[in-house]
């Protein structure tokens, strides 16, 4: 096992990033120890690197790896094979049930579709299926069910997630051990497991206390209840400490327990369903470089430290600072959403992303912030971009109470930034959009504005603002 000086210094990650990549290899070390494996954990200049100088010292017979999660990986393991005096046998990646490559066997020759492939995922694991081979409860999909708003209370009220305790010593000693590389966040706060026997605490926690809950508000954000009723398993789950398959498995198993099926079907789909055709997507195409709205610009200064009046995108970096942590939502609808309504070119965006939040595998943030939340694919993975005015931020949410901004306004001192960026996005993009069928009701929409030329004039003023600080 090699911890990178290179992987490290990468980015300015968030501090948490590190305690908990790091941790989790340093306990798994451990815990291999201690079952009569030997180990050989060893620092280096860089990955290969460390494997090198482990081949010299132990002259091994082969190197046995597991497919890597990312494009690098692969070359590098590649490399390797050819550097390597030993063979290296490449065997099925850890942490997933596809396959790289799979996604488009699956599909044939039909348009990539998530939903598509959720049904095909339910009947390859009989998950949530009937005898008769139709969906457990008639319906494949009970989205409607769970999106509803947030109770007008000051949280959901459920019981908090299994959390690590806030004094674990290897927690300290890492975050010292890394408080003089570039970073970014306040680090302090471990969310998720970082080991086998801490992932599996968190499952239990969550099918016996917050699964119930999880449905119905799964895409809701509340100003005082950052941890909502999310299962914060994304992290052991991308670092291989949890089986994906296994997961799915036992929440399904909750409904013997009385959980609602709404609830579990929502879970479910999240593991294998979005979480699986995502991955299938990393591989089905490079990121670098894809840019079909022509963004250019840079991440939002209130993403990078500055302060903002936007009540949403405060609420949610103060999680990010303390935590490297936001629910997808605040992801996907604050976060990327304010980028792509910007246009911040989409690399930028990535990388952001990946130094920002502690789960954020390059195979998970490259189609989600590319292809999904800045559509720079030009629709290749999903039918329409996901642009909203500060009216959905208001319906999803209860941030807009407490914000200067009215997000039924989009001109005036009072405009939301979201609502003037978001009609300027699509003037600004008739082109690219305008033939699109489900755009269709927003450019009708926006062909019924008379006050585009003001609007035109305040979202230049509104991104000087992104850009510089103050918004």
């Amino acid at each position: 096992m090699v911890e990178s000086d290179h992987a490290l210094r990468r980015l300015p990650f968030n501090r948490e990033r590190r305690v908990l990549v790091i941790g989790a290899m340093r306990r798994l070390a451990d815990d291999l120890r201690a079952t009569g494996w030997d180990v050989d954990l060893r620092r280096a200049p860089t990955l290969a690197e460390g494997v090198h100088a482990h081949a010299q010292e132990f002259r091994p017979d082969r190197v046995v790896v597991a497919h890597p999660t990312s494009r690098s990986g692969l070359a590098l393991v590649r490399r390797l094979s050819d550097e390597l005096p030993v063979p290296v046998e490449m065997r099925d990646p850890v942490g997933f049930i596809t396959r790289p490559g799979e996604l488009a066997g699956i599909l044939g020759r039909r348009q990539p579709r998530m939903d598509t492939f959720y049904r095909e995922m339910r009947r390859r694991l009989d998950l949530l299926m009937a005898p008769d081979g139709t969906p457990e409860g008639g319906a494949w999909s009970l989205d409607r069910e769970n999106r509803q708003r947030p109770p007008r209370t000051r949280d959901l009220g459920v019981p908090p997630p299994w959390l690590p305790r806030p004094d674990d010593p290897l927690d300290a000693a890492l975050r010292q051990e890394f408080a003089d590389l570039p970073e970014t966040g306040a680090g302090g706060e471990r969310v998720m497991a970082a080991s086998r026997a801490e992932a599996e605490a968190a499952l239990d926690r969550f099918i016996e206390h917050r699964l119930t809950s999880f449905g119905p508000h799964q895409d809701a954000m509340m100003e005082d209840d950052w941890a909502m009723s999310h299962a914060f398993l994304s992290g052991p789950l991308n670092l291989g400490i949890l089986s994906p398959e296994r997961v799915a498995r036992r929440v399904a198993d909750a409904l013997d327990g009385g959980a609602p099926l709404a609830s579990v079907e929502g879970f479910v789909r999240q593991v294998i369903g979005w979480r699986e055709y995502v991955w299938g997507w990393y591989w089905m195409r490079t990121w670098r470089g894809v840019n079909g709205l022509g963004a250019d610009g840079p991440v939002p200064a209130a993403l990078r430290g500055a302060p903002t009046r936007m009540r949403c995108v405060d609420a949610t970096m103060q999680g990010i600072h303390a935590r490297g942590y936001s629910h997808h939502i605040q992801r996907l609808m604050v976060l990327g959403t304010l980028m792509l309504l910007r246009g911040t070119q989409p690399w930028r965006a990535l990388q952001w992303f990946q130094a920002s939040h502690v789960d954020a595998s390059a195979w998970v943030m490259a189609p989600n912030v590319i292809g999904m939340a800045l559509y720079a694919d030009g629709g290749r993975m999903m039918t329409k971009p996901y642009a909203a005015s500060g009216a959905y931020i208001r319906r999803m949410s209860n941030y807009c109470a407490s914000c200067l901004y009215d997000p039924g306004t989009a001109t005036g001192p009072t405009a939301c930034p979201f609502t003037t960026l978001y009609w300027d996005f699509l003037d600004r993009h008739r082109g690219d959009l305008g033939q699109n069928p489900r755009m269709s009701l927003s450019m009708r929409n926006l062909d019924r504005r008379d006050d585009l030329p003001t609007i035109r004039v305040q979202a230049r003023d509104c991104t000087a603002l992104l850009d510089g600080g103050g918004a």
